[in-house]
């Protein structure tokens, strides 16, 4: 489905509208799209109603040639209009990476919009202003090799260290590399610049206001993002952290059906009957 929002053209999808089963709004990462979800979405159709969204300037939405319209406080108020606008309560947000960064964006602004959050292999910012100035350059740098070269910089990119993983198929790396070439690379190098780990505002002081039960996933052998989660969960009071044994940081794909369960157990205790 498309429709506009502040002037953006959003595509997002409403796999099944079940009225007795809630709402569960998936965010896919940085080079992502709705499809990052495909192999999730039948057996989240059991116990709720998944809805995906392709984030700004990502898969069939709308990009924008001004980096600042990528901003923070950019998409979450687009977001936040669409879910309140378009999808019905009791509603749970789900955020992966990147799209879990905008998910604890649109959190902490309406603790009324969802019933829960769920957060996967993501960060609330970066506090030392040495590395937030450190991760901006490499943010930079990244653009402008998104810019100059997009396949060269792909090829780089899934030989990050955090993309390794002996539990993905080749078809799922096909599949990811499938997407990613898909994306415009100045809609990537702007969402860098503009919603990048470095610029992106630091919200760990403000944690603390979020009410709403909230589920922490990571992989184990992801320890950056273990060790972030954890912090997480020691400043979110209603939050409870999952590590998966098997798993690097694309917990999604790695180990889906014990995520799906981690999800439905999660959704099933916290839905308002």
């Amino acid at each position: 489905m498309k429709i506009k929002i502040r002037g953006i053209q959003y595509h997002y999808e409403i796999h099944q509208n079940k009225e007795q089963l809630p709402y569960l709004v998936l965010l896919h990462g940085f080079m992502g799209s709705h499809i990052s979800f495909r192999e999730l979405i039948p057996s989240l159709s059991e116990f709720c109603n998944p809805i995906t969204i392709d984030l700004l300037g990502h898969g069939e939405t709308e990009g924008s040639e001004m980096h600042y319209r990528f901003a923070s406080k950019e998409q979450s108020a687009d977001l936040i209009k669409l879910i309140s606008e378009q999808f019905q309560y009791p509603l749970f947000l789900y955020g992966y990476s990147m799209g879990g960064r905008l998910a604890l964006q649109v959190a902490l602004q309406r603790t009324d919009l969802i019933q829960g959050l769920i957060l996967e292999s993501t960060t609330f910012g970066i506090e030392n202003e040495q590395e937030r100035q450190a991760r901006q350059a490499l943010d930079g740098q990244r653009a402008d090799s998104i810019i100059g070269n997009f396949n060269q910089f792909l090829e780089e990119w899934k030989k990050l260290p955090i993309f390794e993983s002996e539990f993905l198929t080749e078809q799922m790396r096909n599949d990811i590399e499938e997407i990613q070439k898909r994306q415009d690379p100045v809609s990537m190098s702007n969402s860098l610049l503009g919603f990048g780990t470095g610029i992106m505002p630091c919200v760990k002081e403000h944690l603390n206001i979020l009410s709403m039960p909230v589920k922490l996933l990571a992989g184990a052998k992801d320890q950056k993002f273990v060790n972030v989660m954890s912090t997480m969960q020691t400043r979110i009071k209603p939050a409870s952290l999952k590590i998966f044994e098997k798993a690097n940081h694309r917990v999604h794909l790695e180990q889906p059906e014990a995520l799906v369960q981690t999800i439905k157990k999660f959704i099933q205790t916290n839905t308002l009957k």
